[in-house]
């Protein structure tokens, strides 16, 4: 018999329940605008799309697959009768590959030839002096986390001539365009020898907080910080004390620990700052829809089928 599944927010598309019920005729498929109202229906739903809360979940007496709604499922998808039951949890990962290894490219070209200092010099109609830059066919960049962002990003900064080294806890043989892979233990070794350090990590226990001011300290003098992976990673009060001693050279910052970043944090007004509003990954960006479609599609099909599905998290490591 067809599987019976909820499609519950956020991030759901109108369509999905239709676009289901073609690829698996007979599956029931019910959107839900609140998880309040499938409080009756989880009850014997086989699977489930979206954030599925602790108190519903606990209603779910056959559930036995959540497709999460992100990428990367955050810490509040998380919770321990989740994580110690036997339920699958698949994500939409490999979806933003180019937008966010676009982002992490086009924040090394502008930290590179200082396009943070020029645009302030611009906005006060100043010709400035001609800043030094740096050459990137003779830097070396360091990628935490090379899963499809990281090998996308890698590619990208190899065509500009840059020598590419990852860490990664997963990753044990070098992609494209990387040079080498070391697991997160030789990640304290590998700073002082990185130009630019990008961060494309997913938000786990063991990446919260793991650029801290030990950390700072040890990146080689003059380098560059990119972070277009979770906000807390990064510790920002120490994150500024390193941009203003000028311990390292910049940083340009898509995420952040709390945001939006507040108006008032200084972060907002360092010359060696660049700053965009988490954007480099959202899910009306072009094509996303689409892919979004294509894997729970996908999932849904081998889930009737009894195939292993794709995309499935390690719930051990919660990415």
């Amino acid at each position: 018999m067809p599987f019976k599944m909820a499609i519950l927010p956020p991030e759901y598309q109108e369509e999905w329940p239709e676009k289901i019920r073609e690829a698996v005729p007979g599956a029931e498929v019910t959107l839900f605008k609140t998880p309040e109202e499938a409080e009756v229906y989880i009850a014997d739903a086989d699977c489930a799309y979206g954030f599925v809360p602790p108190e519903l979940f606990s209603r779910a007496k056959k559930l036995r697959w959540i497709q999460c709604n992100a990428a990367s499922p955050p810490p509040s998808f998380w919770y321990e009768d989740l994580l110690k039951s036997g339920v699958t949890v698949t994500n939409f990962r490999g979806i933003y590959n180019d937008h966010v290894a676009a982002q992490a490219m086009a924040f090394v070209l502008a930290l590179s030839r200082r396009l943070p200092d020029y645009a302030r010099w611009q906005q006060r109609r100043e010709w400035g002096p001609v800043l030094p830059t740096a050459y990137l066919p003779e830097a070396k960049v360091l990628i935490v986390g090379l899963g499809g962002i990281g090998a996308e990003t890698a590619r990208l900064c190899a065509a500009f001539g840059m020598t590419v080294t990852g860490v990664d806890p997963r990753v044990k043989i070098p992609p494209p365009f990387v040079t080498a892979v070391h697991p997160p233990e030789a990640l304290d070794g590998l700073l002082p020898l990185a130009d630019f350090l990008i961060l494309i990590t997913p938000e786990t226990p063991q990446s919260i907080r793991m650029i801290d001011e030990r950390r700072l300290k040890l990146m080689k003098p003059g380098s560059f910080l990119v972070n277009v992976g979770r906000g807390k990673c990064v510790v920002t009060e120490d994150l500024i004390e390193a941009l203003r001693t000028k311990r390292i050279a910049g940083a340009a910052l898509d995420v952040f620990e709390q945001e939006p970043l507040p108006p008032d944090n200084p972060l907002w007004s360092m010359p060696n700052v660049l700053i965009t509003p988490h954007m480099a990954a959202k899910p009306d960006s072009f094509h996303v829809p689409e892919r979004r479609t294509e894997i729970l599609v996908e999932n849904c099909e081998r889930f009737e089928l009894g195939k292993p599905l794709i995309n499935v998290v390690d719930k051990s490591q919660r990415f």
